[in-house]
């Protein structure tokens, strides 16, 4: 009898000899694709710091066969040229296309950004435990879409007005061209917070605490640097506003879904209009008037009001609709003042970076 050349061995020795060759081809392809991805982190860290860009880490890794690349940085800060620092105790970064323009990043044990406002201390900031976030770079470099999401977060204007917040969502968007003026949108933002805690500093008349607040906006025309007064003068002369397609908030007894839009005054103070509808008209108002937001002889102005201009929810919620403006620095239901906010004192220009 002649010897079978396709014996169960030969079989299981031909089938070892192409699984280990796929393995290492797959390998190699896999370690030039990795040598492929640092080059390019590096040549973006190079060019960042020829443009004046403070980068440094103090460790890096590369993981993730075979399905992913993955760079691991130890320590990183990022700091550009106008003081705005960025940092992060670990940070995962993946490249979701592999050598393409998608990454995704996963930030552990701490993460914070801060950008100077002004030289007397105040930054807005803001900072997570954990989190992870989606990023699309056009050919140049330049983010056009973000997603993030954050858990245990604090964020606002440092020292006073610092939100705490268990878990924050962000969603934002930028066109392919740029804005040519207050009809277009220079930016897309969808945002959610949950369990919030207010800071001291603010008026609290529905606790200090807030369940959940959602926002949908657009900004619209070139996007200005808040922390500059003529950047956000020149953006307001242009006609710019913020359409808020939503802004719902769940504070207490205060159940708020509304719409509208939000600009500057000539003192470059916020003033908006909304159509807003409160789930408990009655007692958010009683609530207001127990802790003294709204004054006694105010009360029966305000009733009459709301009979006025309020009407039932045309939204198919429960509640009432009532118009809601935001001027003079404070919040207005109908004619009457709810509370008031800090007006903005806007710095000529945010402090020069530290060297």
């Amino acid at each position: 009898m002649k010897k079978s050349f396709f014996s169960p061995r030969g079989v299981l020795l031909g089938l070892v000899a192409v699984l280990l060759a796929l393995s290492l081809a797959g390998w190699a392809y896999w370690s030039l694709s990795a040598l492929a991805y640092r080059h390019a982190i590096d040549r973006w860290i190079e060019e960042g710091r020829a443009a004046g860009y403070q980068i440094s880490y103090d460790d890096r890794q590369m993981f993730g066969f075979p399905r992913h690349l993955t760079m691991r940085l130890i320590n990183v800060r990022w700091r550009n040229a106008d003081g705005i620092d960025f940092r992060a105790q670990a940070m995962d970064l993946l490249s979701v296309s592999w050598i393409g323009h998608t990454f995704e990043a996963r930030f552990k044990n701490h993460v914070s950004i801060a950008a100077p406002v002004d030289e007397d201390g105040h930054i807005l900031m803001l900072s997570a435990e954990s989190g992870h976030g989606h990023v699309t770079l056009d050919s140049e470099g330049f983010w056009r879409q973000a997603q993030l999401s954050l858990d245990d977060i604090q964020g606002g204007l440092a020292p006073a007005y610092l939100f705490h917040a268990e878990k924050l969502s962000l969603a934002l968007a930028r066109p392919d061209q740029p804005p040519k003026d207050h009809h277009e949108v220079g930016l897309t933002l969808e945002g959610a917070a949950e369990t919030m805690t207010l800071p001291a500093a603010m008026p609290a008349p529905f606790g200090d605490k807030a369940a959940k607040f959602t926002a949908r906006l657009r900004v619209m025309g070139p996007v200005p640097d808040v922390r500059r007064r003529a950047s956000v003068e020149a953006w307001n002369k242009d006609s710019g506003i913020v359409e808020f397609d939503d802004f719902s908030l769940s504070w207490g007894v205060l159940s708020l879904a509304s719409k509208g839009t939000v600009g500057f005054d000539d003192d470059l103070q916020p003033e908006g209009a909304f159509a807003g509808t409160v789930a408990n008209p009655e007692k958010t108002l009683q609530l207001l008037m127990d802790k003294g937001f709204i004054l006694l002889h105010d009360a029966g102005m305000l009733k009459s009001a709301m009979d006025l201009f309020a009407r039932p929810s045309v939204r198919g919620t429960p509640g009432m609709e009532l118009p809601i403006t935001v001027q003079l620095g404070g919040l207005f239901f109908g004619p009457i003042r709810i509370f008031t906010f800090p007006e903005i004192d806007w710095p000529k220009e945010p402090p020069p970076p530290a060297r």
